[in-house]
């Protein structure tokens, strides 16, 4: 693809990511509008801002509303039986405390079976009752664990292929924008930096030739200092032997 082909595939991806996460279609636009511009340093800090395998996973997971609520139905449902269970235990208490408060002579009978005859009218909800509208909720809870759990395998599957395959091409895609600012750089950027390089070889060339001759130069004085030294210490061996 060349410049204007690259352009447009951001573009499309684009237009994709919006749909999902707006923030990441502005920025996968920007991307496409700096490398239509040619705005290579641009383009490669938005191409380094982009997550090929998080995109990939936004486009390619397709979320369904009705199957979000049953998931969120399940896990309410999860407390229902122990709530229904103590709450009829509560109203089955209360009932034969009264029950008892009433006919005394009730208590050698069990509390079982005086909740399944309903405490002498006393409460709606019997032992038999409780225990139906539990096992239905359970029920409800098994049928709905299952079909999410079968769904979430399938769909899991599909979901990875299709983000692998979407990854490869967004992969793909930002490795021909960075393709494409080196080629940028390599015509006209290259020539000057090229030349600037050349330009400061020689400055530091330069520098050196200077420094050495200047190093020569001392050496030459000094030289001539070690000869000035062993003439006066001549001078002044010969002086203490007069």
């Amino acid at each position: 693809m060349d410049r204007q082909g690259t352009a447009e595939a951001l573009q499309r991806l684009a237009d994709e990511a919006t749909a999902r996460e707006p923030s990441l279609g502005t920025v996968l636009a920007r991307l496409a509008d700096a490398v239509r511009e040619g705005r290579t340093t641009e383009a490669a800090a938005y191409t380094g801002a982009v997550d090929p395998r998080g995109l990939a996973e936004l486009l390619a997971g397709k979320h369904s509303r009705l199957w979000a609520v049953l998931e969120v139905i399940r896990n309410v449902l999860v407390f229902a039986p122990i709530a229904v269970t103590w709450f009829g235990l509560s109203i089955a208490a209360t009932a034969y405390a009264q029950l008892l408060a009433a006919r005394p002579e009730l208590i050698s009978r069990p509390f079982l079976l005086l909740w399944q005859e309903g405490f002498d009218g006393r409460v709606v909800l019997n032992f038999s009752s409780l225990a139906i509208t539990d096992a239905s909720l359970i029920g409800v809870l098994i049928l709905l664990s299952l079909s999410l759990h079968i769904r979430s395998e399938i769909r899991d599957a599909q979901v990875r292929t299709r983000a692998l395959l979407k990854e490869s091409e967004i992969r793909a895609l930002l490795g021909h924008v960075s393709s494409l600012g080196a080629l940028d750089f390599g015509t006209g950027d290259a020539e000057s930096i090229l030349a600037d390089m050349a330009a400061e070889e020689r400055r530091i060339y330069e520098r050196a030739v200077e420094r050495e001759g200047q190093l020569f130069d001392l050496e030459g004085v000094v030289e001539k200092l070690r000869d000035a030294a062993v003439r006066l210490e001549r001078a002044a061996d010969s002086l203490a032997r007069r």
